[in-house]
């Protein structure tokens, strides 16, 4: 064999490895096609949280405008959440059966 072809050959030879390497990582690596689904999964689960989150905060602004403009609403909770009694008034505990 003379020195060309030995070169070429050698040279097929490192490009087959390479080209091995690179189709190892891409079915098996961190750059794989699995780890790609892994991380659009969890972009997807992130982006549900987070409407879920967004739509749980505008309940609550909503609720926090209901009480700065409703005086009877800011008495029920008064009374529901905190057991609070107006002047003149009697607690009255039921007994459940």
């Amino acid at each position: 064999m003379n020195l060309k072809t030995t070169l070429k050959i050698f040279a097929i030879g490192i490009l087959v490895v390479l080209i091995a390497l690179l189709s190892v990582d891409i079915i098996n690596g961190s750059f794989s096609f699995e780890e790609k689904n892994k991380l659009d999964n969890l972009v997807d689960a992130k982006e549900i949280e987070l409407t879920q989150i967004y739509n749980e905060n505008q309940n609550l602004k909503d609720e926090i405008e209901t009480i700065k403009d409703d005086d009877e609403y800011v008495e029920h909770i008064a009374r529901e959440n905190f057991g609070l009694i107006m002047d003149g008034e009697e607690y009255i505990i039921e007994d459940p059966e």
